[in-house]
């Protein structure tokens, strides 16, 4: 069986007992889940602690509504779904607008990685002098200025590595409409960025 069907199948296992009451199934499923809830959260969030919280409260919510899931195999779409919302949820009670971090070789984590994910290079001068961090930071600030439509659909094909297809249906949105935003996304960062390419 291959890995991805592999996970597949241990998920809707664990499902399947979560609704028929077994409650170290969920503690189990938490724990396979948890840091890509937090890693979504954290980068539409922007903030640790409040990625934090908006990641418990999902899963607080996932265990209380899992029995109203329709299919065990739509778990992890479901489970971004509500992260996705709940973190709309929390930018709506922020006084100032909220900021988001994220995207291209440069995405930092909460760990303080960069993760990376092949797309267009901005920069062809491999002497570029900046440290890696305070280019991470500029990157993040760049997105930080993104519209939340542009945010949701970066965060979630740069850092959770979702596919179009997938992240419309997390999105509720048409395939169509996801990738005019991550197009739009992509040139108005390639812009916001175009100092970190020496001439």
């Amino acid at each position: 069986m291959a890995k991805e069907g592999l996970v597949t199948y241990v998920d809707n296992d664990l499902v399947r007992r979560i609704r028929e009451g077994d409650v170290t199934a969920f503690e189990e499923l938490f724990a396979r889940h948890q840091r890509r809830v937090y890693n979504i959260c954290l980068q539409i969030l922007n903030n640790e602690a409040e990625a934090a919280d908006v990641t418990q409260d999902v899963f607080v919510k996932a265990y209380k509504s899992i029995k109203s899931l329709k299919s065990d195999a739509a778990f992890v779409g479901w489970l971004k779904t509500l992260a996705v919302n709940m973190c709309r949820d929390a930018l709506r009670k922020r006084v100032r607008t909220a900021s988001v971090q994220s995207l291209d070789k440069l995405i930092e984590t909460g760990d303080g990685d960069c993760l990376q994910r092949e797309i267009e290079d901005w920069s062809h001068n491999p002497e570029r002098s900046m440290d890696k961090r305070e280019t991470c930071k500029i990157v993040q600030k760049a997105i930080s200025s993104l519209s939340l439509d542009y945010r949701e659909v970066v965060v979630l094909f740069y850092v959770d590595g979702a596919e179009v297809n997938e992240i419309a249906k997390t999105l509720n949105s048409p395939v169509g409409t996801i990738k005019s935003r991550l197009a739009r996304a992509r040139a108005e960062l390639k812009r916001k960025l175009a100092h970190l390419v020496e001439t």
